[in-house]
């Protein structure tokens, strides 16, 4: 009964996930125009609500199935230079062009490329019936791989602005992803011993903590943030515009590179867009407030709303063209 409850509240929080997410986004602002002092309570509780929704997350995916990469080692590669080549430059040059007026702008605006996919990549490919295999695998690799790309890349791009401490970025990625992502991998392993094919009935669980938890980093990340944004027009315009860019590029641009030039199947497109233009603005939130401070965050805040839009637009065109 239990399981069944779970599966329910699994099934229900995924068909109406970009629903609550921008409701989150909503209650996000109303709280940080109506309640800015309150709400900044929350601030030391960002790295912990991140590191509980990587932990849930990676506890249901199964790193065995890494086998997958001698199969579709081009599909593979390509959507891991997308998400840690691609996106990263772009990130660069919006942030070059639009927001060098505000080093500390542009500082978050190319960590947010720096950070792995979205865990909800999976859920937008299965929607559209595409390759979620794939899709998981490119999850977890990602995941993996930031723990050495995230501060990299950053000190790499977005050194010009500000000096990046290395070290003690390695040590928020240890708490925010290494460390969740080993706690994952470890319980996903006792579980397979004990429970063994059962496992997958004990599953639901996880996904709607990892949800739960990235909505309420969502409302968080807005409400603290809200009070930051300047009233000057042209200066919104700055933070508004990057985004605005951002993913349609990321998602058009991706989909062309599978599809005219890789020549890849539909499914495993859709998993390679979703896997590489949706980036897990949650982990880059939690990251740039306990390595930079607030105003590195609020580029990330602005663009977590654009994302969520995006990627409901393209889930109507990409059926469409299905």
């Amino acid at each position: 009964m239990r399981e069944m409850t779970a599966e329910r509240i699994a099934t229900f929080i995924q068909k109406n996930y970009s629903y609550f997410v921008f409701s989150m986004v909503v209650l996000g602002i109303m709280a940080g125009i109506f309640a800015p002092k309150p709400v900044q309570v929350l601030k030391p509780y960002m790295l912990s609500l991140v590191s509980i929704m990587v932990w849930a997350m990676c506890v249901t995916i199964k790193f065995k199935d890494l086998v997958l990469v001698t199969r579709k080692v081009k599909q593979i590669v390509c959507g891991l230079l997308l998400n840690f080549a691609f996106l990263p430059t772009l990130c660069f040059l919006l942030a070059l062009v639009f927001l060098s007026h505000e080093p500390m702008w542009a500082v978050g605006f190319i960590l947010m490329g720096t950070v792995p996919c979205a865990g909800m990549n999976v859920v937008w490919t299965g929607l559209l019936k595409g390759d979620t295999p794939l899709a998981l695998i490119l999850a977890a690799l990602t995941m993996i791989l930031g723990i050495a790309t995230i501060p990299g890349l950053t000190a790499i791009l977005a050194g010009a602005y500000v000096e990046v401490s290395i070290l003690e970025m390695v040590r928020i990625i240890l708490i925010a992803l290494a460390i969740p992502l080993v706690l994952g991998i470890v319980i996903r392993h006792i579980l397979d011993l004990k429970l063994g094919r059962d496992v997958v009935r004990h599953l639901h669980i996880f996904p709607p903590i990892s949800a739960v938890t990235a909505m309420l980093l969502m409302f968080s990340m807005l409400a603290i943030n809200v009070a930051l944004i300047p009233s000057d027009p042209s200066v919104i315009l700055s933070l508004i515009i990057p985004p605005l860019i951002l993913f349609p590029a990321a998602f058009g641009g991706t989909h062309l590179i599978c599809t005219k030039i890789l020549h890849c199947h539909i499914k495993e497109t859709n998993a390679i867009v979703y896997s590489s233009g949706m980036k897990h603005l949650p982990l880059a939130m939690g990251v740039a407030f306990a390595s930079f401070g607030q105003m590195v965050a609020l580029p990330i805040a602005v663009s977590a709303a654009f994302q969520t839009i995006n990627a409901s637009i393209f889930y109507r065109i990409f059926q469409k063209i299905t």
